[in-house]
């Protein structure tokens, strides 16, 4: 009798040891609505995918990254076929939206606001490395503009604008929103 209550003990204490070493299963995670995982598309190349952050850009609720130093190279074909971008300019509050032509490496004041709007450089075929930012080409296949913002004389905005994809990092605000159109040829 006692053999069988060592035995019942032992086959007890497997069983408690094994079920807490037993690792809790994952839930898989569901993608949101338009995910290109969902959808079956996939963002173009150096791109992430909608929702998702940039290169570079933390995860919604994860500690920020330190940021990366990249160089904006611009060709000599770049420089020479492109002049400016075009800009839409929405006033959040009387919902109207207005076009305006900014060359590139001057700025626009908007009109109505404190806001300053700046086109550094403008990449009609953007890439990114590590280290740079640069364009595959002079051809307007995913063109971007380098855009800084400043309010009252004080920077509160510099990244990029994408003019197929504009909803990659977009300029937030709750006055004013930036969407690039185009770039313009010369």
């Amino acid at each position: 009798m006692l053999r069988k209550i060592v035995v019942l003990a032992v086959i007890l204490t497997l069983a408690v040891s094994i079920s807490a070493c037993k690792k809790k299963e994952q839930q898989p995670q569901m993608m949101p609505p338009g995910h290109p995982a969902m959808e079956g598309g996939m963002p173009a190349p150096g791109m992430p995918a909608p929702g998702m952050p940039a290169p570079g850009m933390p995860a919604p609720g994860m500690p920020s990254m330190p940021k990366v130093e990249r160089k904006v190279i611009v060709s000599k074909e770049v420089a020479a076929r492109w002049k400016a971008v075009k800009l839409a300019i929405e006033n959040k509050t009387a919902k109207t939206t207005k076009e305006y032509t900014v060359n590139i490496g001057s700025a626009l004041t908007v009109p109505n606001t404190n806001l300053t709007v700046k086109v550094l450089a403008f990449l009609p075929d953007f890439k990114m490395t590590d280290k740079e930012f640069y364009s595959q080409s002079d051809k307007p296949n995913l063109p971007a503009a380098q855009v800084v913002v400043d309010e009252n004389g004080k920077e509160i905005w510099n990244n990029w604008l994408f003019a197929r994809q504009p909803s990659i990092h977009p300029f937030q605000h709750e006055k004013i929103g930036i969407i690039l159109v185009d770039g313009v040829s010369k």
